[in-house]
Order: C-alpha cells, then sequence, then structure tokens
C-alpha cells in the first residue's frame, strides 16, 4: 500500500488530499479544504507558512507530494506528429515548441501528454499536448514546499489533473466530445475533449461566486460555457458537443445541471469525488480511518470533497 497525499493552492484556498492506493484502488484518508481569508497568494513566505500549518495540524503525510502550478504560469500548445519512439519524440516536441513559445527556451520547463490515431492514409500519428512554464515560475512554486520541509513528487496543471479525471471514469477509455467545467472560487477552468485529446482550453478569471445568490452565479456560468462554445466552434466544422460535465462548486447542488443544460441547450451533469465513492462503480473507497461516516448521513462533513475534483486527478493513474 502506498500513500499519496495532492496539494493544490488555488489563489488563497488549500485543498489537501491524502489517499493510499493498494492495487488498483484507492482508499480517501484525510482531506482539508480551507481559504485563508487575509492570505496574500502571490507572498511565498506567507503561503509556506499557511501549507505548513495546515499539514501540523490535521496530521497530514509529506510523502509523495503531488502539486499543481497556477494556470497563469502554463502555456498549452497541441501538435500533430508522426509515430517515432520516445526518446525522438521528445526532440521532435522540442523542436516545434522552439517555433511558438513566448519565451527563450533555455528557460522552458515542459511536459506533454499524447495519444494515437490514424490519420487519413492510415499512418499512425500523434496528437501530442504540450504543457511549458518559466523555470523561474517552477522554481519559485518548489520554494512554497521546500520552506515546508516537503519534497515534491510531481507537479502537473489543472488542464491534466481534469483529463486525467475523466480517463478515470471513463472505462472505455474513449472520451468522445467533452466540454468540462471545474468552478473555483475565483475562476472557472473550461477543458474541450475530442477523442481524447485536450482540443481548447481557456480560463475565465476574475470572478466572485461568494458575493452572489445561486441564481446570479449559474447565470453567469452557463453564460461563460455559451461563450466559449460559440468561440469554439466558429469557422470550424466539428461533431457537436455530447455534453457538458461540471465540477467543483454547485456540483453538489440539487437542480445546477437541469439550469446549465437549459441555458446551454446541451446536456449537463455534474460529477464529484462523493459521486465516485457513492456509487461504489468505481475503485475509490473510504479509509478505515473514515469508515465511521456515512457519505449520505454525513454530507457536510463530506461536502468540502464536492470542490476537490482537480486535487482528485493530480493523484489519478498513480
Amino acid at each position: 500500500m502506498k500513500i499519496f497525499t495532492a496539494v493544490e493552492i488555488d489563489y488563497n484556498q488549500f485543498k489537501i488530499l491524502e489517499i493510499y492506493k493498494k492495487g488498483r484502488s484507492y482508499f480517501l484518508n484525510n482531506f482539508v479544504n480551507l481559504t485563508v481569508a487575509e492570505l496574500d497568494y502571490r507572498n511565498i513566505n506567507s503561503v509556506s507558512l499557511n501549507l505548513n500549518k495546515i499539514m501540523n495540524e490535521n496530521k497530514i503525510s509529506r510523502k509523495n507530494i503531488l502539486t499543481s502550478i497556477n494556470n497563469n504560469s502554463v502555456y498549452s500548445f497541441n501538435f500533430i506528429l508522426p509515430n517515432m519512439p520516445e526518446p525522438d519524440l521528445k526532440i521532435a516536441i522540442e523542436y516545434e515548441l522552439k517555433k511558438v513559445l513566448p519565451f527563450p527556451m533555455s528557460q522552458c520547463i515542459f511536459d506533454y501528454i499524447y495519444t494515437e490515431k490514424m490519420d487519413e492514409s492510415r499512418n499512425k500519428v500523434l496528437n501530442i499536448t504540450v504543457f511549458a512554464s518559466k523555470d523561474e515560475d517552477i522554481n519559485n512554486f518548489k520554494k512554497i514546499f521546500d520552506r515546508s520541509g516537503m519534497k515534491i513528487k510531481s507537479i502537473e496543471c489543472k488542464t491534466v489533473s481534469i483529463y486525467n479525471n475523466i480517463r478515470y471514469i471513463n472505462k472505455k477509455n474513449r472520451t468522445g466530445h467533452l466540454l468540462l467545467c471545474d468552478i473555483g472560487d475565483k475562476a472557472i477552468k473550461i477543458v474541450i475533449i475530442l477523442n481524447n485529446m485536450i482540443n481548447f482550453e481557456r480560463t475565465a478569471e476574475d470572478l466572485s461566486f461568494k458575493n452572489q445568490n445561486y441564481d446570479e452565479a449559474s447565470s453567469l456560468i452557463a453564460n461563460e460555457l455559451k461563450r466559449t462554445i460559440d468561440f469554439y466552434f466558429a469557422g470550424k466544422s466539428l461533431p457537436k458537443v455530447d455534453g457538458i460535465i461540471l465540477t467543483g462548486i454547485f456540483s453538489g447542488k440539487n437542480g445546477f445541471d437541469v439550469k446549465i443544460s437549459e441555458a446551454t441547450a446541451c446536456r449537463a451533469y455534474s460529477v464529484s469525488i462523493l459521486n465516485l465513492i457513492d456509487s461504489e462503480k468505481y475503485s475509490l473507497y473510504l479509509s478505515k480511518k473514515l469508515k465511521n461516516h456515512n457519505i449520505n448521513e454525513d454530507y457536510e462533513f463530506f461536502r468540502p470533497l464536492e470542490e476537490m475534483w482537480t486535487t482528485f486527478g493530480l493523484i489519478i493513474n498513480r
């Protein structure tokens, strides 16, 4: 059995999951979803002190730390390349990346995901999505954990986390054409996946749902989704979106998916960690430590998990 701790720092919000993995099964053992109102999320020292305090107070494991860097620090690019061995692929991606990167390659740290497909000539090609950041941004982000006495095992971005989750819940491993919308306190992350490939992504920032009632917030979210869909399809010949998957804030509120469906004229449904545990269709369970709580009867205890879909995506497929 191996233990993983996923840490997501979203502005002034700390979302942390501690999960054991045994074989192909995951066991939720501890979680924290805490907003520090006065936190200056741009101050490395302040964030580090608060993170260390949260880890200590909640007795969370510091082993196998998985985290994600802020979307503002990540650039993403799509390429299609011929099928080739992995060592050659990395060289080819670097060559293509140099053409589009808005800063020198010498300052870049990048990673990528890819899927295989057949082109029109029935040759195997690779659909590649590359995620790139400045080494300065990565190093500054690492300092938060270094000063908290934590060694990072992996750094992802929110887009990859969402992608991991969708591949996890899709047992047939074919995603079709889906729009994923993760709703946070201050931003909405929208990712569109077509045939297992990240085809489009957008972050709508400077939003504040805490100062709005439910109807106002759902209207704002629906408008952002409609704007995204209109832009995405403009001048393109693409198959219609099969559905909208809603995660994050409001994902556990009855009728929210119906509101979004009606506003966008597209089937929408909500997904959360609680859905996965409660459905018993997935290999995600409560650990012995949490077994005395019932998902439905103790909803208030588990409710913070509704907003931690992207945190869970950091651990999946490990």
